[in-house]
């Protein structure tokens, strides 16, 4: 059934109806105002008005027929169809509410009753469009036009008296005439007497007497011989071709009347399946809470022209998982997902929507593993017969970033990208990976590429303002512009995003009111004036709590808040308070790797912290298996706690495929194998990590640092001059370089200035670095 989708309201239109409602409940008010936070998804504030309508208006059946739509869109159809039977006493003839009634009965297995609603909508209008629909989508037959009455055969009773009176007082005749109608009448009686039954009211002898005219024909045919006058002998079968042509005259322009009717009307059904897809493929591209309505609501139309179109159901299907798994969906998000995807597998049809909507209920339902290993056949089988599929990659670009696997899923969400150049929600991907990979700088271009064609796409909104907030010296200002626009934009995001934008605010009061402690009067109002933030330590701590409470009471079962608010905690020192609320997170979801790296960071920031982070670390691993950067972290943790061979075991693992990109695992190898003086496996293991730093040049002048002290260490002097030299290159503000190519210059007397000059730049770049009094030695 089609309900006419509510124009997306602004914030002031809202706040209007609510007012009038407020004012007057009795009022009118309450319809708008319910259509509005229907169309919004606010279910339960919808239910609410609908209910006051009721009641202020007891004899209508609006009110009623309201408040089921507000039912049926959250799958709870029996409940819809008790409100609709309510309508239905107050109006039985109510065309709305016998469509929606019939409707939701066969949907729940009432069929008959189904029916006849449907069919009485259908003779209250019938040419309503919405009636039609549904009739054609459950195959309700419309009522057949009555035949006209056969007046001329069913006006002559006159004729059958005259012949029977003769035959009535002989008593022989009558049964001899009545016996061969006892045998199947032949091909050429039930021909006749199919096309035209006898009146109801036609007296029951009447329709044996002309079925007993045929046989006795057919007897003459046979016995003429016993006639006295010659008859003209008749062709065998003539009666049976007569009747067979006129048939055909009659029936051959019904049949090709019916081919082009059904012709027409099968066009007219695959063009309006086609138009409607269209229209759900341009709105899921939109990658916002509204549009994944929107093409709910476009696939559903779909699946009213043909119930069994898989391409609709693998729509539905993906559009629900989204909407359960990154919008807070609930359970009926999520069971309209697990039955559009049955429903389209049942078909067996190739649809790369059915499998990527596969993968992501998976993923969402727990089984994260399994999800990769099914979509990563899939991706292959298609990449072999040329069919390579964006969305594929995209999705298992996204499930792998979240198993911990990003170089995996860097390469992948870029295939995907290079796809499809101009989808929003792949760029956004792009960002929270790079993000993730500590390349800020990237990931900021990707989500302002996300924002170029999706204008507060609101993702990459959160994405940027939580990536500024990450940094030391943060733009504090810009970050709020964009989460002010985040919690105002409309149509409004989900209440998830809109609970995650509230978090964020929270991190940026307090990041903003630790900054402020520094700072001169002037400094401060200009700072309060940017972010909206108070310089009153108090007030802020206030609008700190309130924004967290608000987000929190928006929705209490996202992990990302409690890992937003653990940020928040480590930015304060609070690693105890930070560890708890990123434990929350990780209850809630144990599949997702980044919340165990967060767990990690926050345990190492406390003194003593490595062995608890390395347990967690372990735990993860038992459960989600062998993720690189799990690995690489609890790597870390071993070597923070002097536990070398152990860390060395995890990094080796992390890079056991040796395709696999993981440069910080090898980092750490080739600067423990350096330590050891296995000159050889250090220059192997960093010479692979140098390579790999693409686009981070800090990182880099690392990796180039530590192969040069390799070098020094073999005695090739050559060799580690022009490395020192690299590393410089690469980051001219990577301070450790200037001290250690200083020490190794310091060595030769010729080189005695350079090695000075070196060791001052690295005091005025860091004059609190750990290396500051042995470069002032030299």
């Amino acid at each position: 059934m089609s309900n006419s989708p509510s124009k997306t309201l602004s914030p002031a239109e809202l706040a209007k109806l609510e007012h009038a409602f407020a004012s007057d409940p009795s009022s009118e008010a309450y319809k708008p105002l319910a259509e509005a936070y229907l169309a919004s998804g606010r279910f339960m504030e919808a239910m609410v008005v609908c209910k006051k309508g009721v009641k202020a208006h007891p004899n209508r059946a609006d009110p009623r027929l309201l408040l089921a739509r507000v039912y049926q869109d959250q799958g709870k159809d029996k409940k819809a169809l008790e409100e609709v039977l309510g309508a239905l006493q107050a109006h039985p003839s109510d065309r709305a509410s016998l469509r929606m009634a019939g409707a939701l009965q066969l949907k729940t297995g009432e069929a008959d009753a189904g029916r006849a609603n449907l069919l009485k909508a259908y003779e209250a209008d019938p040419a309503d469009p919405d009636t039609l629909a549904l009739m054609q989508q459950y195959k309700v037959q419309p009522p057949a036009a009555a035949a006209p009455a056969p007046a001329p055969v069913a006006a002559a009773p006159a004729p059958a008296p005259v012949a029977a009176a003769p035959v009535a007082p002989t008593p022989t005749p009558a049964p001899a005439a009545a016996a061969p109608a006892a045998p199947a009448p032949s091909v050429e009686a039930e021909a006749p007497a199919a096309r035209a039954k006898p009146a109801a009211d036609e007296p029951a002898a009447r329709a044996p007497a002309r079925r007993a005219a045929v046989v006795v024909d057919e007897d003459d045919d046979v016995d003429d011989d016993d006639d006295d006058a010659p008859r003209k002998p008749r062709k065998k079968g003539a009666d049976k071709n007569k009747f067979i042509t006129l048939g055909l005259l009659v029936a051959v322009p019904i049949i090709l009347g019916g081919y082009f009717v059904q012709g027409r009307m099968a066009a007219t059904r695959n063009r309006e399946i086609k138009r409607q897809l269209d229209i759900a493929t341009q709105e899921l591209k939109h990658d916002s809470y509204a549009s994944y309505q929107e093409a709910c609501k476009a696939a559903d139309a779909a699946l009213n022209a043909d119930p069994d179109s898989t391409a609709a159901h693998g729509y539905l299907a993906y559009a629900y998982a989204i909407r359960w798994g990154e919008h807070g969906g609930g359970d009926d998000a999520r069971k309209k997902a697990e039955d559009h995807l049955a429903a389209a597998q049942k078909s067996g049809e190739i649809s790369s929507h059915l499998y990527a909507a596969e993968a992501l209920v998976k993923t969402y339902g727990g089984k994260g593993k399994d999800a990769l290993v099914d979509l990563e056949k899939r991706v292959q089988d298609f990449d072999k017969e040329g069919k390579r599929s964006s969305l594929l990659y995209l999705t298992l670009g996204l499930i792998q970033m979240n198993a911990g696997d990003m170089d995996r899923a860097k390469d992948n969400l870029e295939k995907a990208q290079g796809l499809s150049p101009d989808d929003p929600r792949i760029y956004a991907a792009l960002g929270a990976v790079y993000r993730r990979l500590g390349q800020d700088g990237t990931a900021w271009k990707n989500y302002d590429f996300a924002l170029r064609y999706e204008k507060d796409h609101p993702e990459s909104l959160l994405g940027k303002s939580l990536l500024m907030l990450e940094q030391d010296e943060a733009n504090f200002g810009l970050a709020a512009v964009m989460l002010k626009k985040l919690l105002e934009v409309s149509p409004p995001p989900s209440p998830r995003q809109l609970a995650a934008a509230n978090v964020a605010r929270a991190l940026l009061i307090s990041r903003v009111s630790t900054a402020m402690e520094k700072m001169k009067p002037d400094e401060q109002a200009k700072l309060a004036e940017a972010t909206g933030v108070p310089t009153d330590k108090e007030k802020a701590r206030q609008e700190l709590t309130k924004a967290e409470d608000t987000g929190f009471t928006l929705d209490r079962n996202s992990p990302e808040l409690f890992l937003i608010k653990g940020r928040r905690l480590i930015s304060e020192n609070q690693y105890d308070q930070a560890a708890t609320e990123i434990r929350k997170a990780v209850k809630m979801d144990g599949t997702r790797a980044q919340f165990y790296v967060e767990l990690a960071k926050a345990l190492m920031g406390k003194p003593g912290g490595e062995k608890e982070a390395s347990e967690a670390l372990d735990t993860a691993i038992k459960t989600m298996g062998n993720s690189p950067k799990l690995l690489t972290m609890l790597g870390n943790a071993y070597r923070r706690q002097g536990k070398l061979d152990d860390a060395l075991a995890k990094y080796q693992l992390s890079v056991k495929d040796a395709n696999a990109k993981n440069p910080e695992a090898r980092l750490a190898i080739g600067a423990i194998y350096r330590e050891r003086g296995s000159w050889d496996l250090a220059q192997e293991s960093l010479e692979k990590a140098s390579t790999e730093y693409i686009g981070q040049p800090d990182k880099a002048a690392t990796a180039l640092l530590e192969l040069a002290r390799v070098f020094e260490g073999k005695g090739d002097s050559a060799k580690a001059d022009e490395t020192y030299q690299k590393a410089l290159n690469a980051d001219e503000n990577y301070a450790p370089a200037y001290y250690f190519y200083a020490a190794f210059l310091s060595k030769d007397k010729k080189q005695a200035t350079k090695a000075k000059a070196l060791a001052q730049e690295y005091v005025k770049r860091e004059p609190k670095g750990e290396f500051v009094a042995r470069a002032q030695a030299l």
